[in-house]
């Protein structure tokens, strides 16, 4: 306005000041080998050293592992329909330089699945179809007992007799999924990986009629790209470690636990599992059939089953969580996968977010969702589905964001109302659980001795 004198207001964003330069970094690519051989079979370690020059970092969430799946039975064997070739994957294990056990999954390939069946069933069908030969139609439910007459039509990835496949592999891994760059450039040793290989009933699955499948795995390479700092930042960064200032940096990981369901049980099942992590996150519970999983006419790895479970909660610290159970409906008149699913994404992370999905969803092939998900009929079917018992721990008034079991000396418990329609409670016997507890980890790098450890 003419006449007025006023000025406008300087108003500072502090979102407009520019942060601290990062270092220069050249990148360059490693490609890492097995130490203890060149071909494995069943039952057998693969180590692979993480061979980082010195002075330097690693960027570990962009390294991938290639390995080639040889087929040396008489017959055809058939990958699985969620996680394919990485079902080779029993045990997984990340060893430090001086021997320290910074992580380990048992029974990852099943983790894996449990991860892989709550994506886009585009996504696996494509992307984890090019990398680990998943199904064309993971949403597809697989046999989890007497097997399958021609998994041909079903979409299952197939090695013929004497014939190959070349997986790539995303390790689904807290060491590999840390929030910065991997100082292993700094560290005393060598770090490596080690992967315990699934016995031959394990990994794949034949058709009705051949219970036998033997393959070896070679070729394995494990691609690392290294950042090398200038000379000036390398000397400087040794110096913070000298001066007794720990390196830390943040993940998120996993451990196992298990238990089994006994055959010809209904009502109420209460299961012990033993943890003492001190952040807990999330629970995944994968329900697997326990004769599946040493069966090849069986999916084995990502066949899940549901015990016919109408409601489920689980005691931590001693405390019911939630305090109202989780309400499973397996009725084909009242049919609800609802709840159970919005607290497998509550537990991922994943239920803001619209452009998630779940492999079950496979109605481009005339298959009901619900059907799909917990397998209504495992009486007659004998099917695997996709449902896992999740529970989200996720707590925000503490500076680690979940809960607390590692002083109280309380159990974490499963607490499950089962029916008597799952296969479970038949004469195919007893059901595996496995407990995926998800949890905080903190990789520690103490500058005085260049050891890592892991604190969780």
């Amino acid at each position: 306005m003419e006449g007025d004198n006023s000025t406008t207001p300087i108003e500072m964003r502090l979102s407009d000041v520019p942060g601290m330069p990062s270092p220069e970094l050249e990148l360059t690519y490693v490609t890492a080998i097995p130490m203890n051989g060149s071909t494995f079979t069943e039952n057998q370690e693969v180590r692979i050293g993480l061979n980082v020059p010195q002075d330097c970092f690693v960027d570990l969430k962009r390294a991938y592992l290639k390995y080639k799946i040889n087929n040396t039975g008489a017959a055809p064997v058939f990958l699985d329909p969620l996680v394919g070739g990485a079902a080779v994957i029993d045990n997984w294990r990340v060893i430090g330089g001086t021997g320290a056990l910074l992580e380990e999954v048992i029974h990852y390939n099943t983790f894996y699945a449990a991860m892989t069946a709550n994506k886009n069933i585009d996504v696996v069908s494509t992307i984890h179809h090019l990398y680990e030969g998943a199904s064309k139609r993971p949403g597809k439910a697989e046999k989890v007992e007497t097997g399958t007459a021609d998994l041909t039509g079903v979409g299952l990835t197939s090695i013929t007799n004497a014939e190959s496949r070349m997986i790539t592999h995303r390790p689904q891994s807290a060491f590999f999924n840390a929030d910065r760059y991997m100082p292993l450039g700094f560290t005393q040793g060598l770090t490596y990986i080690s992967m315990t290989l699934s016995q031959n009933t394990t990994a794949f699955m034949s058709n009705s009629g051949t219970n036998a499948a033997t393959y070896t795995c070679s070729e394995f390479e494990l691609h690392l790209p290294i950042l090398k700092p200038g000379p000036e930042f390398a000397s400087m960064f040794r110096s913070a470690m000298s001066s007794g200032v720990p390196i830390q940096i943040h993940s998120v990981g996993v451990q196992n636990t298990q238990q089994a369901i006994p055959a010809s049980t209904t009502g109420e099942n209460t299961l012990t599992f033993s943890t003492r992590k001190r952040s807990v996150k999330s629970l995944v519970n994968s329900l697997r059939l326990s004769t599946a999983v040493t069966s090849s006419l069986a999916n084995s790895v990502s066949g899940f089953c549901n015990c016919d479970i109408s409601e489920y909660n689980y005691s931590v610290g001693g405390m019911r969580i939630p305090a109202q159970r989780i309400k499973v409906n397996t009725d084909a008149n009242g049919k609800d996968a609802g709840e159970i699913l919005a607290n497998q994404q509550l537990a991922l992370g994943h239920f803001s977010s619209d452009l998630r999905g779940i492999c079950s969803i496979d109605a481009r092939h005339n298959a009901d969702p619900v059907e799909t998900y917990l397998i209504l009929d495992e009486k007659t079917s004998k099917e695997g589905g996709k449902a896992l018992f999740s529970l989200d721990l996720e707590s925000y008034n503490a500076a680690f964001a979940g809960k607390n079991l590692a002083g109280q000396g309380l159990p974490l418990v499963f607490h499950a109302q089962t029916g008597s329609k799952g296969i479970q409670n038949q004469a195919a016997g007893a059901v595996l659980c496995d407990l995926y507890v998800i949890h905080d980890v903190v990789y520690v790098l103490d500058g005085m001795t260049g050891v890592i450890t892991a604190n969780s």
